[in-house]
């Protein structure tokens, strides 16, 4: 069984593929993708997009989110990428390039004028894809 695990730059990415793990341990040997996708559009939208220092801390976020992954994966080989690019869309393609069964993300629960602004990766994520989804809530997962 293939599994892509969608994770963004807050804390609860490591919850998230705890929770992912704890999951998959019903699994014989699933083929582990972490996936992280720097958003263009936030961005391009503060101007940041052409700078070097906030592009390459956010590569480093995604390093350790790859670190995070090995660690809680313990004795599983776990494939690691970033890319920058509309997440929704990316993780959809990237799914459907290593043609995975099962696509794992979280979410943060937003609501309201947040939810109209930011948008919801996971709901668009369910809309776009024909792979079966597990989408873990995040929101009591504090950030810092």
């Amino acid at each position: 069984m293939k599994v892509l695990i969608s994770c963004d730059y807050s804390p609860a990415s490591e919850f998230v593929l705890q929770e992912a793990q704890k999951f998959l341990m019903a699994f014989n040997q699933p083929e582990v993708h972490v996936y992280s996708v720097i958003d263009i559009g936030v961005i391009s939208a503060t101007g940041l997009y052409n700078n070097t220092e906030v592009v390459k801390s956010m590569n480093e976020q995604a390093e350790e989110i790859g670190k995070w992954a090995q660690k809680i994966f313990t004795g599983t080989e776990v494939h690691f990428s970033t890319e920058v690019g509309y997440p929704a869309e990316m993780v959809v393609q990237k799914a459907i390039n290593i043609g995975a069964d099962l696509i794992i993300l979280g979410t943060h629960g937003k609501t309201g004028i947040s939810r109209m602004v930011i948008g919801s990766v996971a709901e668009n994520v369910l809309r776009h894809t024909s792979c079966k989804t597990l989408i873990i809530p995040v929101k009591h997962v504090k950030n810092g």
